[in-house]
């Protein structure tokens, strides 16, 4: 492999720290979820589940430092191995120290993601088991996964030190395949199926609003005002269960997301009785556009995304039976 396309490999490798993106968007104030991009032609909103919950555990919250110092780190990543890229493609050889910098924070990077991966993974909490699955099946879109991502960038690593001192590069790790990646790569930027935008990452944070201001007219009905209280409630409630969901036996743990589905068709109900009304709040949902065009996601590619990662979660349970 030539030097370019070892460095356009790397910048490809980074771009899955996107998919924390999702998990930092819950962040947002009171009811954040997504309304589909504006490419689309029906206004149907995508309700507040998953990761854009607006009802947060306290296990999911705490993980919020650990988030925002990986999601932080990939934009500087971005902008320096732009430049490394752009260096060798005019035939110069990148700064050594600039070299070095990146690699240490590569490997930084790396040890911090695998970190909270696991932080995830092993917590009790459903809604931070929910962000890990997420995550596992957001790379298993791209043919890719956490652990062969670690090796490959760490493998990037060891290269730019040694190109830094002149030294030939590392053999690369036995149980990655260079040119399948690559090929991959190439095949993603053919067909215009990109893997979710560096952006993506400050994305989320812009979404300040909410879907509803209060003043719809749909509000002044009674029935609707104790649907939302009601439905808010249960939701809530569901979510402060599942702070133990690691605890709950298999058959537990597929009672819990048959009642979180029931949870899912009651804001989609209730979503859709907005869209079709036109009182879904303009701000947000232009938030939300652009939100999914960051992710280069459109609202059934959020929705599939998301039912693959419960299947996952209920396979799992399946197998503790």
């Amino acid at each position: 492999m030539n030097l370019p396309n070892l460095i356009a490999v790397a910048y490809i490798l980074l771009l899955p720290f996107g998919s924390f993106a999702f998990l930092h968007s819950s962040s947002s104030t009171n009811l954040s979820c997504l309304q589909q991009s504006s490419s689309s032609s029906a206004l149907q909103a995508l309700t507040p589940i998953g990761p854009f919950c607006p009802f947060r555990s306290s296990a999911s919250i705490d993980m919020d430092p650990s988030m925002e110092t990986v999601s932080n780190a990939t934009p500087e990543f971005a902008t320096e191995m732009a430049r490394l890229q752009l260096d060798m493609q005019i035939g110069k050889m990148p700064d050594p120290n600039r070299l070095r910098t990146v690699a240490a924070g590569i490997e930084s990077a790396v040890n911090d993601w695998e970190t909270l991966l696991a932080r995830l993974n092993l917590s009790h909490d459903f809604q931070t088991k929910e962000y890990y699955k997420l995550t596992q099946a957001h790379l298993e879109q791209h043919g890719q996964n956490s652990q062969e991502i670690a090796t490959m960038m760490r493998w990037q690593s060891q290269c730019m030190l040694a190109m830094a001192e002149n030294k030939p590069p590392p053999f690369p790790p036995s149980e990655i395949n260079i040119m399948k990646l690559m090929n991959e790569a190439k095949a993603a930027e053919a067909s215009g199926m990109q893997p979710p935008s560096l952006n993506s990452m400050t994305a989320a944070e812009k979404i300040t609003t909410t879907p509803f201001t209060g003043d719809e007219p749909a509000f002044e009905s009674e029935t609707v005002k104790e649907e939302y209280k009601a439905l808010c409630r249960d939701h809530e409630k569901l979510i402060e269960f599942g702070s133990s969901y690691a605890t709950f036996d298999g058959m537990g743990k597929i009672t819990f997301l048959d009642e979180l589905e029931k949870i899912e068709e009651r804001w989609e109900v209730f979503f859709a009785r907005f869209s079709l009304l036109g009182q879904l709040n303009q701000e947000f949902v232009k938030q939300c556009d652009a939100f999914l065009e960051s992710m280069n996601m459109t609202e059934d590619e959020f929705k599939k995304l998301l039912k693959k990662t419960h299947d996952i979660m209920r396979k799992d349970a399946e197998r503790e039976r």
